[in-house]
């Protein structure tokens, strides 16, 4: 079976949010947020207009409001003590009046009821009270008191994340390999890509993808000149010798996900793009060097930006080293130079600097790395440089 959370670990975190909600004098909070809910229960579940919320108290009581079309689910998925069911929304009694219900039960004041939002976050049409049009006085912001905990994970959240990033490795393997001129590049990953997912499947009985993010496994390239957009789209157009290919793999382990990217050059690198390349590398490897335990995140950026104005290709960049990475692709802190968090060992972080050219492309390798007592360890382990990632035309 592949690594996942226990229901021990999720009581674990529930107890550390109650010990957090004592320490600030709170008597309860409601947690809005997907991927906060699926933090605190293991309750996945995708986003819809239809409100669910977290009802947590400083004693440690529990209760997950949701709608009748995630009941099942929901009773399967946690060990909260309670799930609270709605038929639907919006419906005769608006599901936010069930969260206020709950909280009044639990004698949660309100001036000492806290949140991660006020109220349900507008989705897919929702529209309804705020948290504190019902209470009468705004939720005291209490998003950090999860968020502080996501923030370095657990030995189970890096065994899963390892996982994650062992098969994005593999299916990029198999991606580059299946590259070909002539081909656009769905015809090219996505074969490598439902291949390796199947061998999922079969290597790991009882696995599946978890959250919203069901697609289970990524392997996919963009190429040519939507290369030098960092959020390039494929244009399917046909792979051909000098194009510039930046690529993107990851898989969803209990929820949890990774980031392996790779700049591949097709075909014999013209001396530009040797350069980029190069120069990309070594912001790349600066940043890997520089993460360890105490360093401030925001110097991991300034050390990538002094050599970027060494190397003359400041002008080039795009955006920041990178971010934290768990039950979401994106997460905090990030390694940015307005991050004001400081490193520690548990921490698990994308580190991507890149350089884009409008003529020319872009070039950017992504790896997975967890700060260690030490320094780091990068995650996903690939080729780097230049001649294990050239494409034969």
């Amino acid at each position: 079976m592949p690594p996942s959370i226990t229901e021990n670990e999720y009581a674990r975190r529930r107890d550390c949010v109650a010990a957090g909600l004592e320490a600030a004098g709170l008597d309860a909070i409601c947690v809005f947020y997907p991927a906060r809910v699926a933090y605190l229960t293991g309750f996945h579940h995708i986003p819809t207009e239809r409100p669910i919320a977290l009802v947590l108290s400083r004693q440690g009581q529990s209760a997950l409001v949701v709608p009748a079309v995630e009941k099942e689910h929901a009773e399967a998925s946690t060990s909260v003590d309670r799930v609270n069911v709605y038929f639907e929304y919006p419906g005769a009694e608006h599901p936010m009046e069930r969260v206020s219900a709950i909280l009044a039960e639990l004698n949660a004041r309100p001036r000492r009821t806290g949140a991660d939002h006020d109220g349900y976050v507008p989705y897919w049409g929702y529209r309804g009270p705020r948290l504190s049009d019902l209470t009468g006085h705004e939720p005291v912001d209490a998003e950090l008191i999860v968020e502080s905990l996501r923030r370095v994970k657990s030995a189970d959240e890096i065994a899963c994340i390892q996982l994650s990033c062992d098969w994005a490795v593999r299916a990029h393997h198999r991606m580059q390999a299946a590259i070909k001129t002539g081909r656009t590049e769905m015809e090219c990953y996505t074969p490598p890509q439902s291949e390796t997912l199947f061998e999922m499947v079969h290597e790991m009985p009882g696995w599946r993808p978890r959250g919203a993010d069901s697609a289970g496994l990524t392997a996919m390239f963009v190429a040519g000149r939507s290369t030098a957009m960092p959020h390039g789209f494929v244009q399917g157009h046909g792979i051909q010798a000098g194009d510039v290919l930046v690529s993107g793999a990851g898989a969803n382990i209990d929820g949890y996900l990774s980031e392996l990217e790779r700049t591949m050059i097709v075909g014999e690198p013209t001396p530009r793009q040797v350069r980029a390349f190069e120069a990309m590398l070594a912001l790349q490897t600066r940043a890997i060097e520089v993460i360890a335990p105490g360093v401030p995140a925001g110097e991991v950026e300034l050390a990538t930006v002094r050599l970027a104005d060494e190397l003359g290709v400041s002008e080039n960049l795009r955006h920041h080293v990178g971010h934290s990475i768990g039950l979401e692709g994106h997460e905090a802190p990030f390694l940015d130079r307005g991050e004001e968090a400081v490193l520690e060992p548990g921490m698990v972080f994308t580190v991507e600097p890149g350089v884009y050219f409008k003529e020319l492309g872009g070039f950017r390798h992504s790896d997975t790395v967890v700060v260690t007592d030490d320094g780091c360890r990068v995650m996903t382990v690939y080729p780097r440089e230049l001649k294990d990632l050239i494409v034969k035309p």
